[in-house]
């Protein structure tokens, strides 16, 4: 929106003004020329005889010899005769910038001063654009008139003769024109001042600086300002006008420096315009202290703007290069501005003749200019937007990603927590019901499943047997699409008829497996954004990625909690067991007993009949435990000949009928032609009120052991 509003106001200005600039050259009326004269003129410089047009003039030798011969320009014109001139007679002489004119009458044979105009003549304000020096005849005098002009440089002056009235036409032309560049400008502040409100950016500011500046020097060097009487003071005097310059000078070069960043892209340069910039900053304060200027000051003024033309040059094209648009914008505006600049002072130091395009192509270029900086701030603030706009999304993405893997942790962690308690076959169905129980707190979604396919067998997981068999329908109906749309990296729609139109494919890319996916059932008014398949996506990497490793978790966990001669549960893994058995049956107040089984005269049967024979003998215990205790019941080997049973929900006098059938069980082994009998002692102990922890229920249990040693072994007794 704020894009579209640069450019709409640009726009609507440069309409405007190019309404107005071609209504001020539309000259209808051919007879807005001057009247054709000619002016006899001598050389008061040449020490040849004059001309006979003068020899009538017995004081020109006395007015020759006042001229300073130093002076380049040094020239007398004859006005022409009385009836000649146009009706109400108007001397135009340019170029504005002559040094000085002398209106000279001939009474008796003798010049006689009517009027003089030097260049800086700021008593009043100049009646016409551009500050032409003018001299209204009819009001001086009808006698024969004489034109002397002075100038510090050899530059050749145009004397018109106009009809007052036709002049003042002319010039209204000129006036519409400059009216039309000045309101431009203006409306270019005005329309940059609103966005620096909006925007707060120091560019803008140093904009508004430099503009206004120069908006200032351009209607003080026109006579415009003169419309403005509030205003006039500034164009009262030579050093008002220079100092205006060198500060419109500065703050160009230091919006320069802000608007193309010239200190981080270009720092040897962004020096170089530095001491530019201060020399002018020093200019301007010399302004107020040298009365009137030096006009070698105003030439070295000059000198520099020349000067700087190459290092700005020099730094545009290095900025392009390195892809710096506001070096386009910059190029763009100061193309027409810098040659109108310069052929305004070559104009200025009569290398160029005196033409109203030379003249004034300054002023039309500068609206040009302001206009363009105008897009090329609008576009640099469109960039910055840009920029904050991504930075803010990457942020934000960064930050989801941060809480979404904040998430996965605490949902990867819980899960990892569930399978240590739980059995390796049912570590599918803990995986998927965790995930999609954690995805239906996100979003809601009819029904999902987790599918792979694997050596070409196709895994399904879903959290019923219902809705597994009803996505294996889906499967099974459009194969070939869903596995198209797995191969895609981004989620899509199934596109197919009832009941399956309402599926989500989101496809996962794993390694290790053909294809795989989240088929997600939505309700119709499901409508998700960018960031929802995003997070689908990720979502569904990771539950793909935890069902794979099922697997290797079953062998790890296998492997950390086995007992490696009996395969049943190791001493860490049984006491962590019972520490969670326990702590349910502590919340539930349904009844847990443990059992600590100890081989009578273990350390007899290894000495006896060898160590390979102790350890048949646990093997043959621990598979006769898995045959004879029920499914329910948790068995480990605690340690050497001893082990520790746990029997959720269950009662001590029926943990000790399913001990008893074990122990009538017992074969004895034969090892080489010899019988190997042994026997089991047993200790009970079960959950009371007053039983504080798992060591406490385990010291009871020992107890009841050691009772069932000390009476003769082979038997069972409960704490």
């Amino acid at each position: 929106m704020i894009g579209r509003l640069h450019y709409a106001t640009i726009a609507i200005s440069v309409i405007l003004v190019v309404i107005l600039s071609a209504v001020s050259f539309i000259l209808s009326d051919d007879n807005l020329n001057p009247v054709k004269v000619s002016f006899h003129s001598i050389d008061l410089n040449d020490k040849r005889q004059p001309h006979q047009s003068f020899d009538n003039i017995t004081n020109l030798n006395a007015l020759t010899d006042e001229a300073d011969r130093s002076t380049p320009l040094n020239i007398l014109y004859k006005v022409p005769d009385q009836s000649l001139l146009p009706d109400n007679p108007l001397l135009v002489i340019t170029p504005g910038h002559l040094s000085q004119t002398y209106l000279y009458k001939l009474v008796d044979r003798q010049l006689v001063l009517v009027k003089s105009l030097s260049r800086y003549n700021f008593e009043r304000a100049p009646e016409f654009m551009g500050y032409a020096k003018t001299y209204h005849l009819k009001k001086l005098t009808e006698e024969q008139l004489y034109l002397h002009v002075v100038h510090q440089r050899k530059t050749e002056p145009a004397l018109e003769l106009w009809n007052y009235a036709t002049y003042n036409r002319v010039d209204n032309q000129y006036n519409q024109l400059f009216t039309a560049i000045f309101f431009g400008i203006f409306l270019l502040l005005l329309v940059n001042s609103f966005f620096y409100l909006i925007f707060k950016r120091k560019e803008y500011l140093l904009y508004i600086f430099y503009n206004s500046c120069f908006l200032i020097f351009i209607m003080s060097s026109t006579g415009y300002i003169y419309q403005f009487p509030a205003f006039s003071f500034l164009a009262s005097n030579k050093n008002i006008i220079f100092a205006i310059f060198t500060l419109s000078l500065y703050a160009l070069y230091h919006f320069s420096q802000e608007f193309m960043a010239t200190r981080s892209e270009a720092a040897a340069e962004h020096r170089v315009i530095n001491a530019f910039k201060y020399t002018y900053l020093g200019l301007f304060a010399l302004s107020f202290v040298l009365i009137p200027i030096p006009q070698l000051l105003a030439h070295f003024t000059n000198l520099l703007v020349l000067l700087a033309i190459p290092l700005y040059i020099w730094l545009v094209i290095k900025l392009l290069k390195k892809g710096n648009r506001q070096a386009f914008f910059f190029a763009f505006a100061f193309a027409l501005l810098i040659v109108t600049g310069v052929i305004r002072v070559l104009t200025t130091f009569s290398i160029l003749p005196e033409k109203f395009i030379f003249n004034h192509g300054f002023a039309i270029a500068s609206l040009l200019e302001a206009t363009i900086f105008t897009l090329g701030l609008a576009d640099r603030v469109l960039q910055l937007k840009t920029q904050r706009d991504n930075a803010q999304k990457e942020y934000q993405e960064r930050a989801q990603a941060y809480e979404l893997q904040k998430d996965f942790t605490t949902l990867l962690n819980r899960i990892t927590t569930k399978l240590h308690q739980s059995k390796s076959s049912e570590y599918e169905t803990i995986i998927v019901n965790t995930f999609l129980k954690e995805l239906r707190d996100k979003m809601h979604f009819l029904s999902a499943a987790a599918i792979y396919q694997m050596d070409a067998r196709l895994h399904i997981y879903a959290r019923t047997e219902h809705e597994k068999n009803k996505f294996s329908k889906v499967i099974k109906n459009n194969t070939l699409q869903i596995r198209r749309l797995c191969d895609l990296s981004q989620p899509h729609k199934l596109q197919s008829h009832k009941p399956y139109q309402s599926m989500f494919v989101i496809p996962v890319t794993m390694r290790s497996h053909e294809w795989s996916c989240l088929l997600l059932e939505v309700a119709e008014d499901f409508h998700p954004t960018d960031s929802m398949l995003d997070f689908l996506q990720h979502y569904a990497t990771e539950l793909i990625r935890c069902l794979l490793n099922t697997e290797s978790l079953k062998l790890i966990k296998n492997q950390a909690e086995s007992d490696a001669l009996t395969h049943l549960l190791n001493r860490g893994a049984i006491l962590d067991r019972l520490k969670l058995n326990f702590t349910q049956a502590k919340r539930t107040g349904k009844p847990l007993t443990i059992a600590f089984v100890d081989i009578d005269d273990f350390k007899q049967v290894n000495d006896t009949f060898g160590h390979a024979a102790g350890d048949l003998c646990l093997k043959n215990l621990a598979s006769l435990f898995l045959e004879e205790l029920p499914n329910t019941c948790i068995i480990g080997r605690y340690g050497g000949d001893e082990f520790l049973i746990i029997f959720p929900d269950t009662g001590k006098d029926t943990a000790r009928s399913y001990l008893t059938k074990v122990s009538e069980r017992i074969i004895p082994l034969i090892v080489e032609n010899q019988s190997c009998r042994y026997t089991l002692s047993v200790g009970i102990s079960g959950l009371k009120v007053a039983t504080k922890d798992t060591l406490h229920l385990i010291r009871e249990a020992d107890k009841a052991l050691y009772v069932s040693k000390n009476q003769g072994k082979a038997q069972i007794n409960l704490a």
